[in-house]
């Protein structure tokens, strides 16, 4: 089902934010030059918020130990061994909205 998760203004250009949907769930926004992208909040390495972290349009990076993440993908990138959970992203009206299989 799609969960309304912010206004697309919430997140600057260049920016990264969490957000907890009201199933509990924390997901992450980036937006890069208003392209936006929805992944799991924390690193999978020791689950250090990834909005934290930086990102230069095309790797995320968790600034704890510099794992890195494709930012379209979220396959790892360099030292990374797993890569992040995406979750499918539309806007709407101004919102954007994540697709969360299975979650009420």
């Amino acid at each position: 089902m799609w969960k309304r998760v912010c206004d697309r203004g919430a997140v600057p250009d260049g920016g990264l934010k969490q957000f907890e949907l009201d199933t509990g769930l924390p997901i992450l926004i980036v937006n890069a030059g208003g392209e936006f992208f929805a992944y799991q909040a924390y690193c999978p390495h020791e689950q250090v918020k990834l909005e934290d972290g930086v990102h230069d349009g095309s790797i995320i990076t968790c600034l704890e130990h510099l794992w890195q993440f494709d930012l379209r993908t979220g396959a790892p990138v360099a030292e990374a061994d797993c890569g992040l959970e995406s979750y499918r992203l539309k806007q709407e009206g101004g919102d954007l909205h994540v697709w969360i299989e299975g979650r009420n």
